[in-house]
């Protein structure tokens, strides 16, 4: 679990983010939404989101790339992303996502399959549709 940001700026530092929050092991984009900030506010979202587990950076192309497979892994799983997705991808465009090399991979490291760890904030019935569509049809 883990955020992506991307981020445009203005000439005056100030700009627009979409945030992704992804859960590589199962939802795909568990979360997102689209925001426009000051120079300084887009900075505390950085320090507050990456205080715990630090940046790990990513170009463009890659960061796009990592966005959409995640959603392609998940919508595989018969799950769709959060419903502010659409929205966040706005600062997506012109970013080509096939100029990124990287292979990224999703569920559980160790057995490759997808694994639901239900969040703090996840309600039983999202967890029991999660559940639902990963036991696939009956």
């Amino acid at each position: 679990m883990g955020y992506v940001i991307v981020s445009r700026h203005k000439a005056n530092g100030d700009g627009e983010a979409g945030v992704f929050l992804l859960d590589v092991w199962c939802l795909g984009v568990k979360n997102a939404f689209f925001t426009e900030l000051t120079a300084d506010e887009l900075e505390n979202l950085h320090e507050e989101l990456f205080a715990a587990a630090g940046k790990v950076p990513l170009t463009p192309a890659c960061a796009r790339k990592l966005i959409e497979d995640a959603v392609a892994y998940a919508r595989g799983l018969g799950l769709s992303p959060h419903a502010d997705f659409r929205k966040a991808t706005r600062v997506l465009g012109g970013i080509v996502a096939a100029e990124c090399g990287e292979t990224f991979t999703f569920g559980d490291p160790k057995t490759g399959k997808p694994l639901y760890i239900q969040g703090p904030n996840d309600s039983p019935a999202f967890a029991q549709q999660v559940m639902t569509s990963l036991s696939g049809p009956e």
